[in-house]
């Protein structure tokens, strides 16, 4: 698989992710919303992480993804 092909399939699934949460109308507004604004993945990274270790972020998506496979 190409990296254009794997970023297509990233993309098509992230979109297909806010459609499922959100609805369409809302995933294209909040799609037009982040597209508009310059975006810091630094500053973003620490906000949301903050002091978190690697091993703290691995923990929590771990129970996330055993949350999300046990819902219906």
């Amino acid at each position: 698989m190409s990296e254009r092909d794997a970023k297509e399939i990233l993309y098509a699934k992230g979109v297909a992710v806010l459609e499922e949460h959100l609805g369409p109308v809302e995933a294209l507004r909040f799609l037009a919303g982040i597209s508009r604004q310059s975006f810091d993945y630094q500053h973003w990274r620490q906000r949301r992480f903050g002091a978190m270790s690697l091993q703290e972020i691995l923990a929590q998506a771990e129970a996330l993804a055993t949350q999300a496979s046990q819902e219906p």
